[in-house]
């Protein structure tokens, strides 16, 4: 790692918790994948009613700006999707307080990447539903432009199928249409997301369409930036 003594592959490495450290099963209550249900129906509603604005808005003249907005909302989804993988693979540990289970999650998925395809719909997709679809309501009550609501459109797309992706690109069984999808790279291919797993995970964080992970990797963005987080005293906890 730049700035420490120690190695980061070698760190990296060991990212998957070993067996003797993992806390208790997570339980699944009850009340909570009722929530997902109802926050899966909600961001469903909202990410129709976006595009309904975004068509409703939009001048013909302009419908190109548009799809371009869509594009760079999208772009904007595989990057946060990176950065959220970035963080919880590198900092944080699974038994702290409030984002202990989160991280949990990523870490786990090292050790048995197959688990993700052994949840249903709901549970794949309904807590990212739960934390997104607060921040967009909250934007639909102040953005008019139908570029940005374009942009957002693009934003929420990939954010809420964000873990459907993910879990077709390590599922062995795919519709046809996913995997059209990925051969076109229009999502995360299982080929492109395997070099995140061979080696010490350390490249190829995004993991919605993949597109920003070129970028990202070739500039060492996420290397400079614990660079910047130990600068002011923020260390690596893998």
């Amino acid at each position: 790692m730049l700035g420490s003594s120690r190695s980061l592959s070698a760190e990296a490495a060991e990212l998957a918790l070993r067996p003797d450290s993992k806390p208790p099963a997570y339980k699944y209550a009850r009340s909570h994948r009722i929530l997902e249900v109802c926050a899966l129906a909600v961001s469903s509603s909202l990410t129709v009613l976006t595009a309904a604005l975004v068509v409703n808005r939009t001048q013909p003249s302009g419908l190109w700006l548009a799809a371009l907005s869509c594009f760079g909302g999208l772009c904007i989804a595989d990057f946060m999707s990176g950065l959220v993988h970035w963080s919880a693979d590198t900092y944080g540990s699974p038994t702290m307080p409030i984002f202990g289970g989160f991280v949990r999650t990523f870490r786990e998925h090292h050790a048995d990447q197959v688990d993700i395809t052994r949840h249903d719909f709901i549970e794949t997709n309904g807590d990212v539903s739960i934390f997104s679809v607060p921040v967009h309501i909250g934007l639909l009550c102040f953005v008019q432009n139908p570029y940005a609501l374009a942009c957002m459109l693009g934003v929420f797309a990939g954010s809420y199928t964000n873990s459907q992706i993910h879990k077709w690109a390590h599922s062995g069984e795919r519709p046809w249409f996913v995997r059209l999808l990925q051969r076109t790279r229009c999502v995360l291919s299982p080929g492109h997301h395997a070099h995140h797993h061979s080696g010490p995970h350390l490249t190829n964080y995004c993991i919605t369409t993949g597109w920003m992970n070129p970028v990202l990797d070739s500039t060492r963005f996420f290397r400079m930036l614990e660079w910047l987080l130990l600068r002011v005293g923020i260390q690596r906890t893998t």
